[in-house]
């Protein structure tokens, strides 16, 4: 009963936010087909007897650098994409579209400024 109320949940949290639905949408997309291609290069390689020898040349351990700069690339550009995306979502979304005081108090001189 909880898990049924707590997808009812996640789906009305995601009709309300379209954009995060996307994100995780995408990110689901990517990754199978990441996944998927992995699974068919690792397949063709262990196949064809090659896999052996590649894996003792790079020395595939957790901390191999073969494995830690691609991840860490990965982990840059996502952050640098998450603050890029938050930073349009708010300038294009989250805008007031009442005029502020503050708006109020300096649009002679923001209009002037304009003219001249």
């Amino acid at each position: 009963m909880s898990r049924r109320r707590n997808s009812g949940v996640i789906s009305r949290f995601l009709e309300k936010h379209l954009l995060v639905q996307y994100v995780l949408t995408s990110f689901a997309k990517v990754l199978l087909g990441l996944v998927i291609a992995a699974a068919v290069l690792f397949g063709i390689l262990k196949a064809v007897g090659k896999y052996s020898a590649l894996e003792s040349r790079l020395d595939l351990k957790y901390d191999s650098p073969w494995l830690t700069v691609p991840m860490a690339a990965a982990l840059a550009l996502a952050l640098i994409a998450l603050v890029i995306g938050l930073i349009l979502y708010f300038y294009k979304y989250k805008r007031s579209r009442t005029k502020s005081s503050f708006y109020n108090a300096l649009k002679d001189i923001v209009n002037e400024k304009r003219k001249g």
